[in-house]
């Protein structure tokens, strides 16, 4: 359950980011500031990447919670194994990577380049 909150807690956080700095940082009327900065969309990119690799590793956890709670009461006898904090480290260090992989697969395609040529504002 802890690997749960962790993943919940990363996916609030990193949307907090990105809504404070679009909404409340960054001016949104002033054709004269770049706001896509490179360090902000890597920023970005990164809280993404992170974003949906909680989501699905939280997501996954649930899931396998569910399981081993439903084999603790169905299976018959004392399944002390299903009960040790063991299992649980096991399927977060199982689930974590899988689920990171899957994640940097999916934005591998991703490029973030630097203009060869400086930045002007609109014509507005």
């Amino acid at each position: 359950m802890i690997g749960i909150a962790l993943c919940d807690l990363t996916v609030l956080s990193e949307n907090i980011f990105e809504r404070v700095n679009h909404y409340w940082l960054k001016p949104i009327d002033d054709p004269c500031v770049n706001q896509s900065t490179y360090w902000y969309e890597m920023a970005l990119l990164i809280g993404d990447v992170l974003r949906t690799f909680c989501e699905r590793a939280s997501f996954w956890l649930g899931v396998f919670l569910a399981l081993i709670r439903l084999l603790i009461m169905k299976v018959p006898g004392n399944p002390k194994i299903l009960s040790k904090p063991l299992l649980g480290y096991i399927l977060v260090l199982l689930l974590l990577p899988i689920s990171l992989s899957h994640s940097l697969y999916l934005y591998s395609g991703y490029n973030i380049e630097q203009w060869s040529y400086p930045w002007l504002p609109g014509k507005e």
